[in-house]
């Protein structure tokens, strides 16, 4: 499967494409031997798809929990580790999460993500089947790199209740295109919750 090349939003910095380099060239290979899925998500998976006008703070990735503790072998070499990947409860996420300092980039790993706020949820390993088909590929230098699609950052973003994020997805949805069968299946999810839900389905024009 080939990746597709997407121009990359205008914050995306030096510094981040750097950090981006060294993390992604540490992990693919493990990873894909391991056969544990993964992918870039968060603000740098946003802006690596074209969202203009964010400077990501940090590289986040989601992967299993076997998947955490295989990035925290394959990157630890490659900068300094923060915080050693172990189960975390910091509402409102919980996951198999470590910390680590890549090339000047702050890089979080979070393994079976578990994303719960007061009127909804989301459960990563529920997702993982319906990210086989519709997680993006792009191809990042000389590799094909896992992304979290905008669609489902759009939801979780409206579940975490960022303004700012939501509105430079939708935006960029709206004037770029998206998939809409994909987001309808997404709020098919009643744990979501009804605020989520609504709050989606109104921004996105969604009959």
């Amino acid at each position: 499967m080939t990746g597709e090349t997407v121009p990359h939003g205008n914050g995306m910095t030096e510094e981040v494409l750097v950090g981006l380099r060294v993390v992604l060239h540490a992990l693919v290979e493990p990873l894909f031997k391991a056969q544990q899925p993964w992918a870039l998500m968060g603000s740098s998976a946003s802006v690596l798809q074209g969202i203009p006008d964010y400077t990501p703070p940090d590289i986040d990735i989601t992967t299993t929990m076997e998947g955490a503790y295989i990035m925290e072998g394959a990157i630890a070499h490659s900068g300094v580790m923060v915080r050693p990947v172990g189960y975390s409860v910091r509402e409102p996420y919980a996951s198999y999460f470590g910390v680590f300092e890549i090339a000047g980039m702050k890089t979080e790993v979070m393994g079976d993500l578990v994303i719960k706020c007061g009127d909804g949820a989301i459960d990563v390993k529920d997702h993982w089947s319906r990210w086989s088909d519709k997680v993006r590929l792009l191809h990042f230098e000389d590799l094909h790199v896992p992304v979290i699609p905008l669609e489902w950052q759009l939801v979780a973003n409206t579940l975490l209740q960022r303004p700012e994020r939501i509105n430079g997805i939708v935006s960029y949805l709206h004037e770029h295109g998206y998939d809409a069968p994909y987001l309808r299946g997404l709020l098919d999810d009643k744990t979501l919750g009804e605020r989520t839900i609504a709050a989606v389905r109104e921004a996105m024009h969604l009959d």
